[in-house]
C-alpha cells in the first residue's frame, strides 16, 4: 500500500513538473514572438499611383483618396516632360505710340515646361486614344478623358493631371502625405529645374528606373539648396547578390538614398547589406497585408501598394 502511495506521489510530481516545463516553454515562445514583433520597425507606406485600388490610377481622385489617409506616408505618381511645349512663347500686345497712334508689338517670354501625369508612354490604355503622352500640348490637354481604371464610373470626367495639379491635390490632403514622383525618362535641365522649383522647401521623394534621371534629380536638388528635403530612390526589377557591392558604390557616388526593389526579388541579405551601407530599402508593389508583414519583418523602410494593406 505504501509502495502505491509513493508511486502515486512520484507520478503526480512528474506531471506537475512536465506541465510547468510546457508552460515555461510556451511563455518563452510567446515572449520571443512578442519581442520579434516589437523589434520589427513599421515601414512607411506609399500609395502606388494614388489609391489606385479605389480610383483610376494617376488621377486627382486617386491622389485625394490617398492624401486624406494618414496611414500613407507618400503618394506616388508618374510624370513625363512634354516635348510639345516650346521653351519660349510669343506674346502680342497693343500700345499707343508718342504720336497717339495704336501700334502692335510682339515679344518672346519664357514658357513653363508642361509636365504630365501618366504611367504608360501612350495614353491609349487610360484614355482610349492612340497618342504619345509627350506629344500632348497645353492647348489640347482637355481633349482627353480618363475612361479606364478602378471604379471609373464613380469618377467620370477625370482628365490627365499636370504635375502642378497632382502636387496641389496631395498637399491639400488631410494626411500630410509626401509626393513620391517617378521620372519616366531623363528630364531636360529646364524641366528638372522647374519641378524642383515647384517643390520648393517641401519634402518629396524622386524615384526612377532610369539611374541617370534620379542622379540628375539629386544633383539638381543639391545645386538649388533643397537636397535635405528631397529623398531619392533607384528602382530595380531585380538585384543579384553579386551586384550588391557595385550597386551600392554606384548609388553612393550619385548621392542616391534608397534602393526600391520588386518585392518578389527581395532577400533579407539585401536589406542588411544596404542598411549597413547607410542606404534605405523600399519594395513594390505589395498585394496583401501578409506579404507586407513579411517584408516588414525583413526590415524594409518603405512599402508601396495599390491599396490600404498597412
Amino acid at each position: 500500500m505504501k509502495f502505491y502511495r509513493k508511486a502515486s506521489r512520484f507520478i503526480s510530481i512528474v506531471i506537475v513538473l512536465c506541465m510547468a516545463a510546457i508552460c515555461f516553454d510556451a511563455g518563452a515562445v510567446s515572449s520571443y514572438a512578442a519581442a520579434s514583433a516589437a523589434s520589427a520597425k513599421r515601414p512607411q507606406y506609399i500609395a502606388h499611383r494614388g489609391l489606385s485600388a479605389k480610383a483610376p490610377e494617376n488621377t486627382l481622385a486617386a491622389f485625394k483618396l490617398a492624401a486624406d489617409d494618414s496611414n500613407f506616408y507618400g503618394v506616388e505618381f508618374d510624370i513625363w516632360e512634354s516635348s510639345a511645349e516650346p521653351a519660349v512663347r510669343t506674346e502680342t500686345e497693343t500700345f499707343i505710340d508718342g504720336e497717339g497712334n495704336e501700334q502692335v508689338r510682339t515679344r518672346e517670354v519664357p514658357n513653363d515646361p508642361l509636365i504630365l501625369v501618366m504611367h504608360n508612354s501612350s495614353i491609349k490604355r487610360m484614355c482610349g486614344v492612340k497618342k504619345k503622352i509627350r506629344t500632348i500640348s497645353r492647348s489640347d490637354l482637355d481633349s482627353y478623358t480618363i475612361i479606364s481604371g478602378k471604379r471609373v464610373s464613380l469618377y467620370s470626367g477625370q482628365k490627365i493631371p499636370t504635375v502642378e495639379q497632382a502636387l496641389d491635390t496631395i498637399w491639400s490632403g488631410s494626411g500630410n502625405a509626401v509626393p513620391v514622383i517617378e521620372l519616366k525618362h531623363r528630364f531636360s535641365e529646364r524641366g528638372l529645374k522647374y519641378l524642383m522649383t515647384l517643390l520648393g522647401d517641401r519634402k518629396a521623394v524622386i524615384i526612377s528606373f532610369n539611374f541617370n534621371a534620379v542622379a540628375d534629380a539629386a544633383r539638381m536638388a543639391r545645386s538649388m539648396g533643397i537636397r535635405n528635403n528631397i529623398q531619392t530612390m533607384y528602382l530595380m526589377d531585380k538585384l543579384p547578390k553579386k551586384k550588391y557591392s557595385s550597386t551600392i558604390r554606384k548609388m553612393k557616388k550619385a548621392d542616391i538614398d534608397c534602393l526600391s526593389l520588386d518585392y518578389t526579388k527581395l532577400k533579407k541579405t539585401t536589406v542588411k547589406r544596404f542598411h549597413k551601407a547607410g542606404l534605405k530599402v523600399c519594395v513594390w508593389t505589395l498585394p496583401s497585408r501578409k506579404k507586407a508583414r513579411k517584408c516588414a519583418l525583413m526590415g524594409v523602410d518603405y512599402i508601396t501598394a495599390n491599396g490600404a494593406i498597412y
